[in-house]
């Protein structure tokens, strides 16, 4: 049963790792690079962000 708790912990930590890398995209995106803040923006932000996660994850190295 903690092996089930260990994994669900995990998912969500790694949710959380891909909200804070997706939510400095999105402040450097709508700060520096003066985009139009929209929800569309924050998603896609999110979702390099999630990509960044795996990548570093299944990372070879």
């Amino acid at each position: 049963m903690s092996n089930l708790v260990f994994e669900i912990l995990l998912r969500l930590a790694k949710a959380g790792a891909a909200a804070m890398v997706g939510l400095v995209v999105y402040v450097v995106a709508v700060g520096v690079l003066g985009a139009t803040g929209s929800v569309e923006l924050a998603l896609l932000c999110w979702l390099s962000g999630a990509a960044f996660i795996v990548l570093v994850e299944t990372s070879p190295i």
